[in-house]
């Protein structure tokens, strides 16, 4: 039990120090031995844990990763809200968080997946939970009478995550926190007005 315990510990203090120094200097520019010295471990010690700084990297990511996901579960146990108004709070919110992300580590797992098949498999299953996720938001508003029920809330869940693919990495140089969420709380509303339409009947 003590030996499980000072793993995880010193596990816990190596993620810590590489994700201060991947925020302060980049990823790339980072080096084992400067994420040893930081944790005020040795070398040796940080493969004990980890077998390369990319583990590293793909361990913060997974992290990163489930804290999103708690987030977006608890927006999706709410009840004061329509459910499109908390589908529109837990993207924007999530579009916040992933910028976050990639301030911290200056790599984001969403570039990283349009090219590396090793983290498209690492986080393919939270993309799949995000997705459903998404779907029992609009299966929500379905029932709620905010959503033509004749639509295929799956296919509609693909949908609105693919149109936020713009206010996600690789960004512009502009881009901030700020920007990227008005953004994307423009998009949603436009998704969304296109949802209500057949519900509403009025004519654009």
């Amino acid at each position: 039990m003590g030996r499980k315990k000072i793993q995880q510990n010193r596990s816990a203090l190596i993620l810590e120090a590489a994700s201060e120094l991947f925020a302060r200097f980049g990823y790339q520019k980072t080096t084992l031995e400067d994420i040893a010295l930081r944790a005020g471990i040795g070398k040796g010690s940080v493969y004990l844990e980890f077998e390369s700084k990319e583990a590293i990297l793909f361990a913060l990511i997974l992290d990163n990763k489930q804290v999103e996901l708690e987030g977006m579960r608890q927006v999706v146990c709410r009840t004061d809200k329509s459910a499109l108004t908390l589908l529109k709070i837990m993207l924007v919110q999530n579009v916040g968080e992933v910028f976050d992300s990639v301030c911290r580590n200056q790599r984001s797992p969403e570039e990283m997946a349009a090219s590396r098949e090793r983290v498209r498999l690492l986080l393919a299953p939270f993309f799949q939970a995000r997705l459903g996720l998404v779907e029992s938001l609009l299966q929500r508003a379905q029932a709620q009478g905010e959503m033509n029920p004749a639509l295929e809330a799956s296919h509609c869940a693909q949908l609105v995550l693919l149109a936020l693919r713009g206010v996600l990495p690789p960004y512009e140089a502009s881009a901030t926190r700020v920007k990227l969420q008005h953004q994307a709380a423009e998009l949603l509303e436009l998704l969304f007005s296109g949802l209500r339409f057949h519900v509403t009947g009025v004519s654009l």
